[in-house]
């Protein structure tokens, strides 16, 4: 089947369990998996052959509402492709502004710490963006450990990420060290939960996505223990649900706090700092 053939065909049956614009999106994502271009180059190769039998594999795991990330096993985040599988979190277009503002704090040497790494990618991009950054990346999750370790392969950072097996600050030594701590923690409460649609509840790892009843019960602890594995002059930043902003700005006693807000105009990352004078 030509890709000019495939495309009409794959968004049309996608349309199934999905609006048109994001079908049109996964289809070019599949044509760009079996052609081995970027999605965006997909149109340079309508007069290209894929095979129908592997468009159909793909579709029928699709119509289950696998995500399309797990069947393929990549997903695209800061512009780089990343390996991806199940039990671990699918990246997010909104962790992106962590990586931003992250940047924006001009931190180009040291070591930074991410808690709860799954597949790596806030580390390693990180780690890719500023060459003079080394990072410890933080997660209890074997499976989640061995992906970013391929990615950090992958993407050429191994020699600057150390990996680190446990629950969340436990295995941690080094006080007063980092430039930043940075998270993409749980966030979902559980009420929330049960409200997420079965493409992720059925899916994606439950540890990574729920908190528990209130939805703010990991960034608690992170503002209450990173004090002091921060040095002087270090950053807190993490990833926070659409409506949490309120009360974290009341968690956050001791310290200077600022929300960024994603592109659906929510808070969406938190960067905090210590307050002068505060132990």
């Amino acid at each position: 089947m030509k890709v000019k053939e495939a495309l009409p065909y794959l968004i049309e049956t996608l349309s199934q369990i999905e609006d048109e614009r994001e079908a049109r999106r996964e289809a070019l994502e599949i044509l760009a998996h079996l052609l081995e271009v970027p999605p965006l180059n997909v149109y340079l190769h309508l007069e290209r052959e894929v095979l129908k039998e592997s468009l159909e594999d793909i579709l029928r795991e699709r119509l289950k509402l696998k995500p399309l990330p797990y069947i393929l096993k990549r997903a695209y985040f800061f512009k780089r492709t990343f390996y991806i599988e199940e039990g671990v979190l699918i990246p997010r277009p909104e962790t992106e502004l962590l990586i931003e503002v992250f940047l924006d704090l001009n931190i180009s040497e040291g070591f930074v710490l991410e808690l709860g790494c799954g597949s790596g990618i806030i580390s390693i991009t990180l780690l890719l963006e500023r060459q003079g950054l080394k990072a410890f990346a933080l997660d209890i999750s074997e499976k989640a450990l061995k992906v970013t370790s391929y990615n950090a392969k992958l993407h050429g950072v191994s020699e600057r990420l150390y990996l680190v097996r446990g629950d969340w600050f436990s295995p941690l030594k080094e006080k007063g060290f980092f430039k930043a701590i940075v998270s993409n923690p749980p966030y979902i409460s559980l009420k929330e939960w049960k409200d997420l649609s079965p493409e992720v509840r059925e899916f994606e790892p439950i540890e990574a996505l729920l908190a528990g009843a209130r939805g703010t019960e990991f960034q608690e602890a992170l503002i209450s223990y990173s004090r002091k594995y921060l040095c002087p002059e270090g950053f807190l930043i993490f990833e926070m649900g659409y409506n949490q902003a309120s009360k974290i700005k009341r968690l956050a006693q001791g310290w200077e706090i600022k929300f960024f807000k994603d592109l659906q105009n929510f808070d969406r990352v938190a960067l905090l700092w210590k307050k002068r004078g505060a132990i």
